[in-house]
């Protein structure tokens, strides 16, 4: 059981690992709880934790191994990794002197026994990472410089020497030592090439060389390394098995060096090319599975052909995991014969590509879903729609603005903008914190609003002043900024222009293809919920482990009446809604929504999980006693994923911060929003924090009767912002109309 945990671990199969190693600790708990078994699960879960960002938990679970293992074999080498695992938590999270103690003493264990082993060696380089993190530049130099000379011995020509080069370069890099970093970074390079050419492994090292590249002045082959490591990850992402938490972490790991491919192609004067890798950079894991969502929903490619591909491609991952323990000197022969097998098992990829796209080019499409570039961006969007992208950088961020495709000139703009991601995401938080005040001081409001909107948007005026509407597509911390409430001179944003966002342009073209036939605006069967039945709960009276844990990190489960009458004010306007209210707004009914009805709305509860995105929550009513096989009430993101279906034109999450999720680099923020989207809406409306249950009533029956009129989604919620802007009272403090937001399709 703990072997096919790990498998599905190393996978990306968090959730069913998880459930294999608790699985396994109960039944080790029974036989014997103090046994070096039980620490070992308890260690498999604080890897878990940790992968999934939730340090807290690691630590314990370190913590709870960690004291077993001292119990029964003090000294030994299981007690040294767990002081490992614990100084691997304590560096991430930010704790860099109680790192560098623990790696001591895990090494001081290994020195005894055995200074040159594995474990001793690996324990130098996390002493090493740590060294160069904390600025210590000698210490890390010394460490790196014995990991080498002892893999060389060991290991030549191994992955494990590179990984040592690497860590010797990075140093020779922050000494300044910028020839000497190259030296280190290029052998690093020809090893990983050699050893396991286009693996994510190779892509970072042609990274580091672009950034000496860089650093020296060499633009145009900073722009080629930088670049040609995002292909490495390119292909690596292709590869990825495993689950969405998976999928999601590789796109949040590799997010920075796109930006540096782009900030490199911008450099040199190629911004065609640029927004290709911002586009390549984007919400790539959700493109994935919206294609392997249609792909469930579509049967075209031939069996045989289908069963060609995966045999090739699961040859491929065997033959190159064999290649990478072997050592050229030792097993040069081998090692020959597997490359020679690799560049076989490529061309045969390519040419069942080739098969795939004269067979079902549908299906080709649906399986490699392509980022646009430039003209396919152009094209898709509507006449009258311009698209402002920004890409945040650590350093130094852009705005890319394009124009749809029929307009004179080149079609885009690129605009620098001085602050990088430390700095915007200080300035956005400051602004979100007078929001989310419903009696924060104006003055102060307006001043932070001028400010940002004179960062992010002023430069491209001149080339939005004629559109008819704006699609937004954020980054970095600029996912959680409400665009409305910025201000133009004395007038919010929202005011002058009606605003939609995406992930990127290749996923809203992807939301915008599903557009239903020509039909009466905003026509179409209506289901909604609100006022769900709610019991009082204390933090141990929940049943449900879900549930429980939701109250003990404050979900307080008041009344909401005014969900009620949002919900039947909305109805009256939709002769032939649905209307679920009170105990019948369950979540079994949320979860058989017909394919029929093109509107669906929620007004409830929401829960927003930042650890474990995919938790996040609306709380519709709680079932009375908890019954075996029923469901909790709590509609999660996960389940939306896995058993919600729609074919709506919009979904509203009248709910409190629906609209926002974890930040997972170029992927965007995960959670109720883009699980909807998945389920098949090709637009939601969301709230950016937590709104008043009153003011949120009268706000969607504004929203719903402009719909209702004619308007087109992103004009009926300006609408309504500019309706609540122009009341006299504190209804129009900006509290209580700029949390919400349109993902998706505009139309």
């Amino acid at each position: 059981m703990t072997t096919l945990g790990v498998n599905e671990m190393m996978r990306g199969e968090l959730a069913s690992a998880e459930e294999r190693f608790r699985r396994g600790l109960t039944i080790r708990q029974k036989i014997a709880p103090e046994s070096l078994d039980v620490a070992g699960s308890f260690q498999n879960l604080g890897v878990l934790a940790e992968k999934r960002g939730d340090f807290t938990a690691a630590e314990d679970l370190h913590r709870r191994a960690l004291e077993i293992r001292m119990k029964i074999s003090p000294g030994s080498g299981h007690v040294a990794e767990s002081l490992a695992n614990l100084g691997i938590i304590a560096r991430c999270k930010g704790d860099l002197e109680k790192a560098d103690e623990l790696f001591r003493r895990a090494l001081a264990i290994h020195d005894v026994s055995q200074p040159e082993s594995i474990g001793a060696t690996m324990m130098r380089i996390e002493r090493a990472i740590t060294a160069v993190e904390r600025g210590d530049l000698p210490l890390a130099e010394e460490l790196y410089r014995r990991t080498l000379a002892t893999l060389e011995k060991q290991f030549p020509g191994s992955l494990e020497v590179s990984d040592s080069l690497e860590g010797l370069g990075d140093v020779a890099f922050q000494r300044g030592s910028l020839i000497e970093a190259r030296e280190l970074f290029q052998r690093a390079f020809s090893i990983r090439e050699r050893m396991a050419p286009g693996s994510t492994r190779v892509g970072l090292a042609l990274n580091r060389l672009g950034q000496v590249d860089r650093r020296e002045g060499r633009l145009p082959l900073a722009a080629e390394h930088f670049c040609r490591a995002t292909e490495a990850f390119d292909r690596q992402r292709k590869k990825l098995g495993g689950t969405t938490e998976g999928k999601l972490a590789f796109g949040a790991t590799m997010a920075e060096p796109y930006r540096d491919c782009l900030g490199a192609l911008i450099d040199v004067g190629r911004p065609e090319e640029a927004f290709l890798a911002l586009e390549r950079g984007r919400a790539r894991s959700f493109l994935d599975l919206l294609a392997e969502r249609d792909l469930k929903w579509t049967a075209a490619l031939p069996p045989e052909l289908e069963q060609e591909r995966k045999r090739t491609d699961a040859e491929y991952d065997r033959t190159q995991a064999a290649l990478g323990p072997l050592s050229p000197e030792r097993d040069q022969a081998e090692a020959d014969r597997l490359l020679v097998r690799l560049r076989e098992l490529r061309s045969k990829q390519e040419e069942i590509s080739a098969k795939i796209r004269l067979a079902a080019p549908q299906t080709a499409a649906l399986q490699d879903p392509r980022p646009l570039d430039l003209a396919g961006a152009r094209a898709a969007l509507d006449p009258g729609t311009v698209l402002l992208a920004w890409s945040v950088g650590k350093e130094r961020s852009f705005l890319f603005v394009v124009q749809p495709a029929g307009g004179e000139g080149p079609g885009l703009d690129v605009f620098p903008i001085a602050l990088g991601d430390a700095a915007l995401r200080k300035e956005v938080e400051s602004f979100r914190l007078l929001l989310k005040a419903p009696r924060s001081d104006r003055a102060a409001l307006a001043i932070q609003a001028r400010r940002l909107y004179d960062l992010l948007v002023r430069p491209a005026e001149a080339r939005i002043a004629g559109a008819e509407r704006l699609l937004l597509s954020p980054d970095g911390p600029l996912h959680t900024l409400s665009f409305p409430a910025l201000m133009r001179e004395d007038r919010y944003f929202i005011e002058w222009k009606p605003l939609h966002s995406a992930l990127s342009a290749t996923v809203y073209a992807e939301l915008a293809q599903s557009r239903p036939p020509a039909q009466e605006p905003a026509g179409g069967q209506l289901i909604a919920f609100g006022d769900p039945s709610y019991r009082p709960l204390a933090p141990e009276a929940p049943a449900d482990p879900e549930l429980r844990e939701a109250v003990r990190n404050g979900l307080a489960l008041l009344p909401l009446p005014s969900s009620g009458r949002e919900v039947k004010a909305i109805a009256a306007l939709y002769p032939e809604a649905e209307v679920y209210l009170g105990r019948e707004a369950t979540e079994e009914r949320a979860k058989s929504i017909k394919k029929g009805s093109r509107l669906v709305h929620f007004a409830c509860h929401g829960i927003l999980d930042e650890r474990f995105p995919l938790n996040s929550a609306l709380v519709l009513t709680l079932p009375g006693e908890p019954a075996e096989g029923r469901d909790n009430g709590l509609l999660q993101a996960w389940e939306i994923f896995e058993s919600v279906r729609l074919e709506a034109d919009l979904v509203t999450l009248s709910a409190c911060d629906t609209a926002l999720g974890r930040e997972m680099g170029g992927e965007g923020l995960v959670g109720l929003t883009r699980a909807f989207q998945y389920a098949g809406a090709r637009s939601v409306v969301a709230s950016l924090w937590s709104v008043s249950d009153i003011s949120t009533a009268r706000f969607m029956k504004g929203f719903y009767s402009y719909l209702r009129s004619g308007k087109s989604k992103d004009e009926a919620l300006r609408a309504a912002q500019v309706d609540q802007i122009r009341t006299s009272g504190s209804s129009s403090h900006p509290f209580h109309w700029a949390a919400f937001q349109i993902t998706g399709d505009w139309k």
